[in-house]
This record gives C-alpha cells, sequence and structure tokens, in this order.
C-alpha cells in the first residue's frame, strides 16, 4: 500500500528555520535526533513516542503512555510547526501506546498493522479515563475528551507513505510483541523507528504468542536497512547496538534453557534455577520468567 502526497514549497523556509529548534527548548525527555525529528523518551522505561516534520505536515510515532505525556508531545508539535498532525502510526497495539489517540484524532489518521483494531477493541478498559481522572487534576484536565480511537487504515505486510520530502516505510513485525507490530523506517534520513521488538538495557514482556525466532528474524531484518538512528518502543535514543545486545541476551537464554531442557529439568524446574548475572544491570527483572517460557517453548519444538 502506498501513500503520495504532493510538496507544499511554499513554507520551506519557515520550516527550515522550526527544524532548528532544540529539543531542550521543547521540555525534558525530548531528543532531535536529526532536523525536523524529535523523539520523548524521559526515562529508561516509559512509552517512547516521537514526531516528524514534513513540508505537508506532520507524523506522531505512537500517542505515549499518558495523556500527560501526550499533551506535552501536542504542545512540543506546536512549539516546532504550524503544521496539522496528518498521521499518528502505532508501532503496536497495547494502550500504553495506543490509549491516547484521542489527543491527536482529528485531525491525525491512525495507521496500524491488519487486526490492530481488533485487537485494541479486546485490550479496552472503558473506565480508563475515569480512573485517571481521579488521580490528580492535571490528569482529570488531560482526559477531557478520552475515547477510544482505533486505527481508521489498517495495513498489511507492508506500507510506504510519501509525505512532503519524507518518506516513511512501514514493515510488519510477526509474533515480536502484540498482535500488530511496526518498525517505521526512514530511508533518507537513516533513522528507525523499531516498534517493543527492542527496547534499551531491559527484559520485554513476551507475551504468550512471542517466538524468539521471530523476534531474532526482526533484528536481522531491521539491521539489514542499516539505520544511524534506532529508536526503541522504550528507553533512550540508540543504535543496532540495541539489536545486538538482544541477539545475545536470547541466544545465550536459548542455549541454557535447551541444555536445562534437555537434562529433563521441567519448566518449573527451570524458571527456579536459571540465572543471567550477565544481565543484572536491565531494567525490569520480574520479566524474566516470561522469557524463560518462550525460550522453553523453542527448545521443546
Amino acid at each position: 500500500m502506498k501513500i503520495r502526497f504532493g510538496f507544499g514549497f511554499i513554507c520551506a523556509l519557515v520550516l527550515g528555520t522550526a527544524f532548528s529548534l532544540q529539543a531542550q527548548e521543547l521540555g525534558p525527555g525530548f531528543t532531535k535526533v536529526k532536523d525536523g525529528i524529535y523523539v520523548f523518551a524521559p526515562d529508561a522505561t516509559t512509552t517512547t513516542c516521537s514526531f516528524v516534520v514534513t513540508q505537508e505536515g506532520v507524523v506522531m510515532i505512537d500517542s505515549c503512555n499518558s495523556p500527560l505525556d501526550s499533551r506535552k508531545m501536542l504542545a512540543a508539535v506546536k512549539k516546532v510547526t504550524d503544521k496539522p498532525i496528518v498521521f499518528l502510526i502505532d508501532t503496536e497495539t497495547h494502550s500504553d501506546h495506543t490509549a491516547n489517540h484521542f489527543v491527536f484524532s482529528p485531525p491525525a489518521t491512525i495507521i496500524n498493522h491488519e487486526g490492530a483494531g481488533a485487537a485494541m477493541r479486546k485490550e479496552f478498559d472503558p473506565k480508563r479515563g475515569e480512573t485517571l481522572a481521579a488521580k490528580s487534576p492535571e490528569l482529570r484536565e488531560a482526559v477531557q475528551g478520552y475515547k477510544m480511537i482505533a486505527p481508521q487504515i489498517e495495513y498489511k505486510d507492508k506500507m510506504t507513505i510519501n509525505l512532503g520530502e519524507r518518506t516513511f516505510e512501514l514493515i510488519y513485525l510477526k509474533n515480536v510483541h502484540s498482535e500488530a507490530d511496526t518498525a517505521i523506517w526512514l530511508p533518507k534520513e537513516r533513522v528507525l523507528f523499531a516498534a517493543s521488538a527492542a527496547n534499551v538495557r531491559r527484559f520485554i514482556n513476551l507475551r504468550p504468542s512471542v517466538m524468539i525466532p521471530d523476534v531474532l528474524a526482526s533484528y536481522k531484518l531491521m539491521k539489514s536497512l542499516n539505520p544511524e538512528v534506532v529508536v526503541a518502543g522504550h528507553g533512550p535514543v540508540s543504535t543496532t547496538k540495541v539489536f545486538d545486545e538482544y541477539e545475545g541476551f536470547y541466544t545465550l537464554l536459548l542455549k541454557r534453557v535447551g541444555d536445562m531442557a534437555a537434562q529433563g529439568k521441567s519448566l518449573a524446574e527451570i524458571k527456579k534455577e536459571l540465572k543471567m548475572p550477565e544481565y543484572a544491570d536491565w531494567h525490569d527483572q520480574d520479566r524474566l520468567g516470561v522469557n524463560i517460557d518462550a525460550a522453553y517453548k523453542s527448545a521443546k519444538k
């Protein structure tokens, strides 16, 4: 699937000035990775969300973890440009990436992979807005207008968007995290948004549908693009180093789990005995168990 929009050259000079805005002017947590490309990653675990300015409008990537963060993102976009947010592309289906669509759409058209809307509806908590509003006056204001908004466009396998001077290539990543995961590649700028297939030094919460061989295949695919910048689903802006680190982790985990399974140990025994001291400084240590589950499933095939 391809979507193409024409150029609007009248505002090129204005945008050139806007592109020079430094990330620190947008507030804590923002990083400017290239001209017109900004990432909001306030800490090592909070959901990353980003925006890319083009001559024809803005493309958002994920809608942030909290409506407070979403409002910060919207304010940052308005500081950089008066262009509308044309598209909001989800990298997955989980609510920490998708629940705040209402802040940006309309006007943004939301895009995700085939099946994302159904997965979001299944996960949807109708009391989420009410629950958040009760936490603080700031959240009560931030959730005004809250509602679940599913993607208006769902693509299959691959999709290319040409907006202004930029090209966005959407690539489906199968069985790596959620029911619909998308890597977003900007070939001219060599910037890759890698979804939650890889985060930054963090144990990933692998769901039962996730297959480690598919996860490893996704790293090989994304590394083959040769990106200069990698924006993970969680954590600070990085490089292909994140893929190398996860490849090392999963390769070692598969070996250790496989060896223990070959010795006749049960899954429960492996989860009790197996340690990964090489990764003691990674975040979310409590998720090692679900990673062992996935490795055991692969070992028993």
